[in-house]
């Protein structure tokens, strides 16, 4: 072999033949079926050095017969066997019948007893037969065959058959027929195929082990695993953090380690203990004890360990991110500032439907203003002064969030607070509970909340108690919640029970005249009050632009912008050198190549509709004149004297800061 084929890959099967007469049929017989086959030609040693070199290029299964098949099997290579049947043999020793000169035949050790049974079944005589297992013996059997003045030969490999015809002695090599050789190949195959699937069911063993040794090292709990003798057999990294452990750990009595966990009473007893609280090398730590019992038969045990301390931070984080909403919504109709149609028909239905106490389901875009809603509801409800609890479905893991939302029972699970926790309908009760991100929950949290919401009852986690409740539900959603019913994500009998009154937020690209509006509220929130006339008098030559933006985080994405520009204004930089940075900030006008163009559900054109007259009764200020008297002078001189700050203005006036709004756009006052 060359140095090219040093280098070359190999195929995956591989023929090692004893002679180039079987080597030349397997090609023919790969041929002809469109196998790719190597085809190498090397005898008993010599063929386990090439099977390496070709194993090292790609090979997998090799395919050889008689000896040297013996041979590479029994140094662990896979081969499939080209059978040399004693039919085979048959018909060249039945020609041998009457031949009168001595015969010597060199075959391998595996059919020499098979030979000399068929020599006197056929009467076969004056025949020596020689047999070998190696190279070594082969070359010695070839060597007493040519010393032994014979006239014929029968053997394979390379040597007796060459010595034969150099001498010009006759001889018989019994061949392998082609169906033979075809059988081979055919096993070579599925050797093959077993091994891929072999290979492939290691793979993903290996990934499913990786998975699983992630899982362990990086969850929070502390794992310890044992046999059934005590003696520990995994630990992940928070073990080993938690009782100054190492790798050494492994393999050691669980005994010795960590006595306080008697382990001897778990295996007289093996039964799941889960939330025992022990103290272990100063630690107070929640543990659970998990036999493994098979067959009746104890095999171990897996400890899950909890540091007490943890789990109350953890509690007090999570209760203090509920109360952090608070008991009482903040907002009114009022603080929801817009002048447009869209904005105002909402509040006017929102408006209704505080006075009624069937659940609301609130829809709308991510920033739309939901919660501000779901509290001005609240506060103009009966219910205003009883509790608001709201929570965000999405903020929680989904197994602690039924837990919160209907509380649970002293021991219920690991960390379970002693004494129990109420959930937040219990602390809703006789007010109002606002679900956000209501498409979020799980499946069987659903059904949880719906007998809630059907029975007007709740029954804490682990508890065989009702307890009746008096909550109003508010959900709200940015999900199309009824594709999410065709989907079957999200329970239609729920759907039904939250959606009784429906209110959908609309987006701000459909009030894009409440734009000046919401950014110059933001403006004096972000301003110092001597540069804030300045400001606001520069950011009205941005507001053309501001409305033509589609907004897609809605009234959050503007109180960023907004706030980006005020903070550049109100360090004093030029307009005409940062208009460009600010502007690409807004991003999109019509026609504008590259721009951004409209949000998904964005009707096309709608701002190009004319807007409906609104017919409104005459409005009258806080005390009690009509607003229709206020006149262009009177809002100058409140402006000014409350240095442009226009919630302070409006109210020195009587009026709402919307209705200073319109007559600031009346007067067109600057």
């Amino acid at each position: 072999m060359g140095n090219n084929t040093k280098k070359a890959k190999v195929p995956e099967i591989c023929l090692i033949a004893p002679s180039q007469s079987l080597a030349d049929l397997t090609r023919r017989v790969a041929a002809d079926r469109g196998l790719e086959v190597g085809i190498y030609v090397a005898v008993l040693d010599d063929g386990i050095k090439l099977a390496e070199e070709l194993m090292s290029r790609g090979a997998r299964i090799f395919v050889s017969r008689k000896g040297t098949a013996e041979v590479l099997a029994r140094n662990h290579f896979t081969v499939a066997k080209i059978s040399t049947t004693l039919n085979d043999y048959l018909r060249h020793l039945d020609l041998l019948k009457g031949y009168q000169g001595k015969t010597v035949i060199v075959e391998y050790v595996s059919f020499i007893n098979e030979l000399k049974q068929l020599c006197r079944y056929l009467g076969v005589e004056n025949t020596m037969i020689l047999g070998y297992q190696n190279a070594t013996e082969y070359e010695q059997c070839v060597k007493m065959a040519l010393d032994s003045h014979a006239t014929c030969f029968m053997g394979g490999g390379a040597s007796l058959p060459n010595e034969a015809k150099r001498q010009g002695i006759p001889y018989t090599v019994v061949e392998n027929t082609y169906e033979s050789v075809s059988i081979a190949l055919d096993a070579a195959l599925q050797l093959l195929n077993v091994q891929k699937q072999e290979r492939e069911k290691r793979k993903e063993y290996e990934i499913q082990l990786q998975k699983h040794q992630m899982l362990m090292n990086y969850t929070r709990d502390a794992i310890i695993n044992v046999d059934a003798r005590g003696m520990v057999s995994i630990m992940n990294m928070e073990a080993r953090r938690m009782f100054h452990l190492t790798h050494s750990a492994v393999g050691r009595d669980i005994r010795r380690l960590l006595p306080e966990l008697e382990f001897d009473e778990l295996r007289r007893t093996p039964e799941q203990v889960v939330g025992q609280i022990i103290r272990i090398q100063g630690q107070l730590l929640s543990v659970n004890k998990i036999p493994i019992v098979m067959g009746g038969q104890f095999e171990g045990a897996i400890y899950f360990f909890q540091s007490v301390h943890d789990i109350q931070k953890s509690e007090q984080r999570i209760r203090l991110q509920l109360h952090q909403k608070g008991l009482v919504a903040k907002y009114h109709f009022e603080d929801i500032l817009g002048i447009s149609d869209s904005l105002e028909r909402v509040k006017l239905i929102a408006r209704s439907y505080a006075q009624a106490d069937s659940s609301i389901l609130l829809t709308g875009e991510t920033g739309t203003g939901k919660e501000l809603f779901a509290q001005s509801i609240h506060n103009s409800s009966p219910r205003r002064n009883g509790p608001f609890v709201a929570i965000n479905c999405a903020a929680l893991p989904k197994d602690l969030l039924s837990s919160q939302l209907f509380g649970y029972e002293e021991g219920s699970f690991t960390g379970a607070a002693k004494g129990g926790k109420p959930g937040i309908f219990e602390l809703a009760h006789g007010g109002t509970i606002f679900l956000d991100e209501i498409g979020e929950i799980p499946e069987e949290t659903q059904i949880q909340l719906l007998r809630v919401l059907q029975e007007k009852e709740v029954r804490r986690l682990s508890s065989d108690k009702v307890i009746p409740i008096d909550v109003r539900v508010i959900c709200a959603t940015n999900r199309n919640l009824a594709l999410e019913v065709k989907e079957r994500r999200f329970r239609m009998d729920l759907f039904f029970r939250i959606n009784v009154l429906k209110l959908e937020i609309p987006p701000l690209r459909e009030r894009k005249e409440d734009i000046p509006l919401l950014a110059d509220h933001f403006l004096e929130e972000y301003c110092r009050g001597g540069r804030l006339a300045e400001v606001r008098a520069r950011m009205h030559g941005l507001y053309p632009r501001m409305m033509e933006y589609s907004w897609p985080g809605n009234i959050r994405e503007l109180q960023a912008v907004t706030e980006r520009i005020a903070i550049l204004l109100d360090q004093g930089f030029p307009m005409e050198i940062d208009a460009h940075m600010m502007m690409e900030e807004f991003g999109y006008l019509e026609g504008e190549e590259g721009g951004m163009g409209p949000e998904p559900g964005e009707r096309p054109g709608a701002e190009e509709q004319p807007e409906p007259d609104r017919k409104t009764e005459p409005e009258e200020s806080a005390s009690g004149r009509p607003i229709s008297e206020c006149r262009k002078e009177d809002i100058i001189r409140a402006l000014k004297n409350h240095h442009y700050r226009r919630q302070e203005a409006a109210q020195a006036l009587g009026i709402s800061r919307s209705t200073l709004w319109r007559l600031i756009r009346k007067y067109e006052i600057e």
